[in-house]
């Protein structure tokens, strides 16, 4: 029976608590170090004598010799008054007492900082009293260019978290106790301005749009901070707060529809699965087509777990693809995402940059007081898109059982006194003359909804800030915690962030970031038909009482074991002989006890599996500034990683072909070290009009895994096979028997020497060159060939800031223009392809599945980018406009020789081109409204234009076979092309029937997958986003989408062939109110050919015919244009709620609301698999989820 569960809400409670609990411990941890180190810059000791000098020049000597730095007034301070001081080895303190003994001078140490003031003295009788220092008022008005006053503008006190705000008329007013301080104003979208007071009274500021491509800093290839009016090619930024505006757990679904030319595709896996991102098409077909991910300039393995490598075995073994490195971030440290789209961008990384860069940069401590910052936000998830199943008919009910479809007499044409039946079971599995009750009803509704709860994602995030001029610090502790919509699937994670800047006589520099990251993951989901809850929830016949079997899925049972052989004695010899052994314990409860059925809640709450991932990974940097521009920066960075996974299937659940008897028990242990490190020189000085900025670099990388893998039968196994044991459900690693655990080491390096350069004149021409040359341990096996080991990539580029070259109209406020050239790589798989496999029993080795590789070498990519970036209307419009043309080429590929072998080959090449734009406009209206808009949209066509070819110039046959769809690799199609088989037809065109009725699909080989079907991959993507503020409201929505593309729906062939799905209940419905029966054939209901033959055939036969799991693909094949709103936030601002500056804002937020427009059954933007040529299958995908809630925002 089903056991009583928990109450969910109060586990998840009770979970955050105790996470809040070390978040605690850390935050104290944390901000005790960081008083801790103003203790101690105010305890540390000093030396000094001076003789007769004016105050001034022994401030000067302070400043000097040590890191404090004075603040004062010079008309309340003499500072040519002279003073003698001696002290060795004293604090800041008693220096300072000698140096103004009796002047009525006093002074404050904060942090590095000496405030010196002047005290006053009044007499009151005997009494006498200290005067404090004046405070310092500045008020004032901040407008726009226009003149219009600007709300909510930050005026911040320097190195102080003191500041305010200012109101609805842009009025501010601040006091402070420093005597002349110095203010910064920031507002979003305008450009800071940070002003000394120097004794006024009033300022008021005018704060001037932010210019998209002037001055902005943006973290480069190799982590190189370059202007971006400076760079050569196209690149892109989204900053934190666009990226966390609608958290999801996997930062890299918040990038999609935000920059142009990126396709984001989600995995199945749900909440903390990996997403397939794309950057400017598809370019290699058995290699990889995903960007390299840089963190704080380390290049990251981003590998999915799980990944399916074969796309038949999505049949037989169903689909459960896991999470990758990259989903294990917590978003709210991250500080920006910069994407280098394209080759040119990324050249410095070489053999990994031919599918762009996606650079992340995380947060750092910053100067100043404690501050800070905590954020939640939760979401209730429901699914966004379930199939259309039917409640009118359900299976056809008989003496010896149910049919396994719903093509039976109406659900309610049952009545309520026969609803349970006893059907046989099968004597050999369970016992002669055995039978089981069987549930049924009468009446159906949207099981779904039972089936599918509302899911639960909370993510919560503290993050802690400060430190002086010479040492800051960063500190978070996030929690994110999802409770899937399916029951028992959970995803909880919890991140640990830490880093720490140091600067040490203003020319050492030293960063150190260290990160822990732990992620439980249970019952993830998937897809597939095998082992899938939500494959028998679905194909279920819709006359079986699953009321019933939810709540009864498991019970005391008993059974028989399969047969197996074992040694008997038989008159004094032992002979092998098919046994069976009768077993007992929990047996699954359903409608069906056969193979390939399951009960749904059985698979989803009996049969368990549990990921456990520790990962920590941290990098010290040390950066020397030598000598005026000349630096050199050291890197070393390692990442550990352990991964672990418990999966448990219980005995009586059916497989594809029989019942498994015993249970099997999975157990899955792997470790992983990296290191990488990098030394770079370089040097950046102005000559003049001429700026120079080169760097020269080594780059050294690492990685070692270890895998061990156990798959063992859930029982004791006679080490003599002479007894069958009748234990079941023994899930342990020592049970199943010897050779049960597999151990796989590998090894991978790389390493490469790199130098990039780049010259401006006058910051209005630049031009610059990357050069790098990597080596690979992938070919060293070919070494005794004579096949190099290395091989160097290049890349050029110059732009010109037209608008500082000539005079442009006024309203032309900006133009820029760019063109880049580059050659970069991409490296062949690391395996061993003449590795054969032992048996280890008879030690024969079998020879390599793989045939000779006759020219290895790496995938390289030529690519040629221009563009132009433009703003018009004082900076209000902008436009960002890209053409590319990259060709890749020496493809790898794998192809089929004569001999059956496959053979590796690099041989093919492949064409990418497109254009990408984005345009932007910022609206204001009056004082209070404003309105920020941008669209952004993106052109690829790709093309293979070579592949690999036979001795006798034939093509050779590149594809991808699943369920009556080959995914074809061919001289002038492209990536992604589907082929499936088409009807067989007469002389007329119409379909050849067999005798029941039911199409017939072409069997000639000739003529097999000889339709295109389309392609999976659109041409056309795009995203609008809008943020709209009123007073202290903001309303932010994107919309994004995409035009053209295939999705194949493999649910809905299962459901037409079980006579599940909508269409097939209206069919049979319109045939008995219209009486259309195909007499042809019987006296069965009927439906008109859709050939144009107008026959009337079986609905039946017509559907069993085209659908099932052999069906005729082309009729699932769907259009995945489909726009969305894909995020929706509406929050509002409380100011100054609790202190100054210290703001909490509160905001509904949603994601994936609604499709504005789609014309598949399916989400096509989520994939069954991450897999190359995977993008458009799905098969009982977990549904993509529709979320919302709120989220909270404090600072102080």
């Amino acid at each position: 029976m089903k056991k009583k569960k928990r109450c969910e809400y109060h586990t998840v409670i009770s979970y955050m608590f105790r996470k809040m609990k070390i978040g605690l411990f850390l935050f104290l941890f944390a901000f005790s170090q960081i008083q801790a180190e103003n203790l101690f810059a105010q305890s540390r000791t000093i030396s000094i004598s001076v003789n007769n000098e004016p105050v001034e020049q022994v401030i000067e000597k302070i400043e000097k010799n040590s890191d404090y730095v004075f603040l004062y007034n010079d008309k309340s301070i003499d500072l040519s008054r002279k003073v003698s001081v001696k002290v060795n080895g004293g604090t800041i303190n008693a220096v300072l007492d000698e140096m103004f003994k009796g002047t009525g001078i006093k002074y404050t140490i904060s942090n590095r900082q000496i405030i010196l003031s002047r005290a006053t003295v009044a007499h009151a009788g005997k009494m006498t009293r200290l005067v404090a220092q004046k405070k310092t008022t500045v008020k004032g008005v901040v407008t726009d260019e226009k003149g219009e006053p600007l709300i909510g503008v930050s005026i911040a006190l320097k190195n102080s978290t003191q500041g305010t705000m200012s109101d609805m008329d842009g009025r501010y007013t601040i006091s402070t106790d420093v005597e002349n301080p110095t203010l910064i104003f920031s507002y979003v979208g305008y450009t800071s301005q940070t002003i000394a007071v120097g004794g006024k009274k009033e300022i008021n500021v005018v704060l001037k749009e932010e210019s998209h491509a002037l001055n902005e800093v943006v973290v480069t290839a190799m982590g190189i901070l370059r202007k971006e009016k400076s760079l050569t090619y196209a690149t892109q930024q989204i900053k934190s707060d666009d990226l966390n505006r609608v958290q999801d757990p996997n930062v890299a679904n918040s990038i999609e529809g935000k920059v142009s030319g990126v396709v984001i595709t989600p995995s199945a896996g749900g909440a903390g699965g990996a997403s397939k991102i794309i950057l400017r098409g598809n370019k290699s077909v058995f290699g990889s087509s995903t960007p390299l991910i840089v963190v704080d300039g380390v290049p990251m393995t981003n590998n999915t777990r799980g990944q399916m490598s074969d796309l038949a075995a999505m049949t037989s073994s169903g689909v459960g693809e896991g999470s990758d490195p990259l989903s294990m971030i917590n978003p709210d440290d991250i500080e920006s995402i910069n994407v280098l789209k394209g080759a040119n961008a990324a050249a410095l990384y070489g053999s990994a940059a031919a599918n762009g860069v996606v650079m992340i940069t995380t947060k750092r401590g910053k100067e100043g007081k404690l501050s800070i910052n905590f954020s939640s936000n939760l979401t209730f998830d429901t699914p966004l898109l379930t199939p259309k199943i039917q409640n009118i008919y359900g299976a056809e009910v008989s003496n010896i059982g149910l049919s396994v479809d719903s093509w039976g007499d109406k659900v309610s044409s049952r009545r309520a006194d026969n609803l349970v039946i006893n059907v046989p079971l099968d004597g050999d599995q369970f016992g002669a003359d055995r039978t089981h009750e069987v549930y049924l009803r009468n009446s159906a509704g949207n099981d779904l909804d039972d089936f599918y709860r509302t899911g639960l994602t909370a993510n919560n995030s503290i993050a802690l800030s400060g430190g002086t001029d010479k040492i800051q610090t960063y500190f978070s502790f996030g929690n994110s915690h999802s409770k899937g919509m399916i029951e028992s699937n959970s995803y909880n994670r919890n991140s640990f962030a830490f880093r720490q800047s140091y600067e040490f006589f203003k020319r050492l520099h030293f960063d150190v970031s260290m990160n822990y990251v732990q992620t439980v993951t249970r019952n993830r989901p998937g897809g597939g038909t095998t082992g899938n809850p939500i494959y028998h929830m679905y194909m279920m016949p819709r006359n079986i009482d699953i009321g019933y079997y939810r709540n009864n899925y498991a019970i005391d049972g008993t059974w028989n074991s399969n047969i197996r052989s074992i040694y008997v004695l038989d008159q004094g010899k032992y002979v092998l002989t098919p046994t069976r052994v009768a077993l007992s314990g929990p047996m699954q409860n359903w409608a069906y006890m056969e193979a390939r059925q399951n009960n749904p809640y059985w698979l989803m709450n009996q049969n368990r599996n549990k990921v456990n991932e520790d990962r920590f990974y941290g990098t010290i940097t040390g950066r020397a500034d030598i000598y005026d521009g000349l630096s050199f920066q050291a890197r070393v960075s390692i990442d550990h990683t352990k991964y672990k996974k418990d999966s448990r299937r219980y005995a009586t659940t059916f497989l594809p072909s029989n019942m498994d008897d015993y249970g099997n028990y999975w157990k899955d242990i792997e470790t992983a070290n990296e290191i990488y490190t990098d030394y770079l020189l370089s040097y950046n000085k102005t000559f003049g009009d001429f700026s120079v900025s080169a760097t020269a670099g080594w780059v050294g990388h690492l990685r070692e895994t270890e895998t061990q893998k156990t798959d063992v039968v859930a029982t004791y196994i006679d080490p003599n096979n002479q007894m069958l044991s009748t234990r079941v459900n023994l899930f342990q690693t020592n049970a199943g028997g010897t050779s049960a655990t597999k151990t796989t080491k590998l090894t991978d390096w790389d390493k490469a020497a790199l130098v990039t350069a780049q010259l401006g004149w006058q910051e209005k021409v630049y031009i610059d060159g990357s050069y790098r040359r990597d080596w690979y341990r992938a070919y060293k096996q070919f070494s005794d060939r004579g096949t190099p080991d290395n091989y160097g990539y290049f890349g050029v580029g110059a732009n010109a800031i037209v608008s500082s070259l000539v005079e442009l109209p006024d309203w032309f406020s900006y133009l820029k223009y760019r063109l880049s050239y580059s050659e970069v790589g991409n490296s062949i798989p690391n395996q061993v392809y003449a590795k054969g496999t032992e048996d280890l029993k008879t030690g024969v080795i079998s020879p390599s599945a793989y045939a000779r590789f006759a020219n290895p070498l790496p995938e390289k990519t030529k690519s040629v980018e221009t563009g132009v970036e433009m703003m018009f209307l004082d900076n209000r419009l902008n436009l960002d406009l890209t053409y590319y043309n990259s060709k890749m080429q020496d493809l790898y590929m794998i192809a089929t020789n004569a001999s059956g072998l496959s053979e590796p080959v690099n041989s093919g090449k492949v064409r990418n081109q497109g254009i990408e734009a984005t345009i932007g406009y910022n609206f204001r209206f009056g004082k209070n409204w404003s309105w920020r808009t941008s669209y952004n949209v993106s052109f690829n066509d790709n093309k293979i234009l070579e592949t690999s070819y036979e001795e006798d110039g034939s093509e050779k046959l590149i594809y991808n076979d699943l369920m009556g769809v080959r995914v074809r690799y061919r001289k002038g199609g492209s990536i992604g092309d589907m082929y499936v088989t088409d009807f067989k037809r007469d002389e007329k065109g119409h379909y050849v029937l067999d005798s029941n009725g039911a199409p017939q699909l072409e069997t000639e080989a000739n003529k097999q997958y000889g339709v295109y079907a389309g392609n999976m991959n659109s041409k056309w993507q795009m995203g609008w986003s809008n943020t709209i503020r009123y007073k202290d409201f903001s309303l932010f929505f994107l919309i994004n989408g995409r035009i053209g593309g295939k999705v194949i729906s493999f649910t809905e062939a299962y459901l037409d062939g079980s006579g599940l799905s909508d269409r097939t209940a209206e069919a049979r419905q319109y045939a008995e109110q219209h009486n259309l029966i195909a007499s042809d054939y019987g006296s069965q209901l009927g439906m008109y050919l859709p050939d144009g033959s107008n026959r009337v055939v079986p609905i039946t036969s017509y559907y069993k015919g085209i659908g099932g799991a052999s069906p005729a693909s082309s009729q699932y094949i769907y259009n995945g244009t489909n726009f969305r709103l894909r995020e929706l936030s509406l929050g509002y601002t409380f100011r100054n709620l609790i202190g100054e500056n210290k703001n909490l804002t509160l905001s509904f937020i949603a994601r994936n609301l609604f499709f504005i427009y789609k014309d598949s059954p399916v989400d096509p933007d989520v994939s069954l698999s991450t897999a190359n040529g995977a993008g458009a299958f799905e098969m009982f995908n977990m549904p993509s989820s529709r979320s919302f809630g709120f989220s909270l925002n404090v600072n102080f």
